[in-house]
């Protein structure tokens, strides 16, 4: 995560130490030990000790508060406009920590210094810091429901996803992970893992300008499908079988994969212009090996041979002699069209 490159430079110029002379010191106490407060919290920020510097500087803060001293508003100023950066330091040195031991106990503490320093930030008008730091919440959140769907917390990293949609409803990637984890939580909730697969595109393709994660969820939607349509071909229900891989053309018009299985199912149903057409489709687009063009040619060489046209089916069938589709191919040629070229 790149959040750790923006640097927030306390503002030390002019105020690494505030003096004050006895006489100050006689007149009003609070004043002098508010002044010796921000000075301690200077040198434990320098220092790195963020709670230190954050406890006193309160303290300056309290302390100037209570004191007549016209110049104790300007301990009170200072110091709330550097805490704003302490906090976020803080927060920073919290996720290297994280980032050394991955535990879930970690990340909700980081996630939580980085919400305090993006509340303080917002609390003394430090939008700068506020904003940053509420984005890299954000982030840390979708990063939390990474973790919990690796871990199998289906509905945990559901419910850690709405945060993320309900921060940053642009967060394209928090709609694809949605529908991924959907997806895995129940293989019959494709719908619902489509829904968020179709909204990853429209935000990545909009405002949220994520074109990885439109061809990541494009790419999701359409394979899905076409696994889903093979397996209700395969327990025979050709019509939702149909509709799945038409719905797969729908992401991607130049599926190979949809293709064949579109002239596979048709072929069951005897449909064989449809059959012969998904296939030549199918040819056109397969860009694999040559078991792959087989499979399709054998399809074709079926729905060619149910049609009668002999001297095209021994030509597909020709092609499709590779492989395991070596052995029914040639039978084909040899026994069922008596092909010329046939080879025993």
């Amino acid at each position: 995560m790149n959040f750790l490159k923006y640097s927030v430079t306390l503002l030390l110029v002019g105020i690494l130490s505030i003096g004050a002379s006895s006489q100050v010191f006689a007149q009003d106490d609070n004043y002098a030990n508010a002044i010796s407060a921000f000075n301690k919290a200077l040198e434990h920020a320098k220092a790195n000790e963020f709670e230190n510097a954050i406890n006193m500087y309160n303290q300056a803060i309290s302390l100037a508060e209570e004191s007549d001293n016209e110049k104790a508003p300007e301990i009170v100023d200072r110091s709330q406009n550097q805490l704003p950066s302490i906090y976020f330091q803080m927060a920073a040195s919290k996720y290297k920590n994280f980032q050394k031991n991955q535990n879930m106990a970690n990340l909700d503490e980081t996630i939580n210094s980085f919400q305090e320093a993006a509340d303080i930030s917002e609390e003394y008008g430090n939008g700068q810091i506020a904003q940053k730091a509420t984005g890299i919440v954000t982030q840390l959140l979708y990063t939390k429901s990474i973790i919990q769907f690796k871990s199998q917390q289906f509905d945990d990293a559901i419910a850690t996803l709405d945060q993320v949609i309900e921060r940053n409803s642009n967060y394209a990637k928090a709609y694809y992970q949605k529908g991924i984890v959907i997806k895995n939580k129940n293989d019959q909730n494709l719908d619902q893992a489509l829904e968020m697969f179709d909204k990853a595109i429209e935000v990545g393709s909009g405002a949220g300008n994520d074109q990885q994660i439109v061809r990541q969820a494009t790419t999701a939607a359409h394979d899905n499908l076409v696994y889903r349509g093979k397996q209700q071909m395969d327990q025979k229900n050709f019509d939702q079988a149909v509709e799945m891989l038409n719905r797969a053309l729908e992401y991607n018009s130049e599926s190979a994969a949809a293709h064949y299985r579109l002239a596979e199912v048709h072929n069951k149903q005897t449909n064989w212009d449809q059959a012969i057409s998904h296939a030549r489709q199918a040819l056109e687009y397969e860009t694999n090996a040559k078991t792959e063009l087989a499979k399709i040619y054998f399809e074709l060489g079926t729905a060619l041979k149910a049609q009668g046209k002999v001297s095209e089916a021994c030509s597909a069938f020709k092609n499709a002699a590779f492989g395991s589709f070596q052995s029914p191919a040639e039978h084909q040629m040899e026994f069922e069209l008596k092909c010329e070229s046939s080879t025993r």
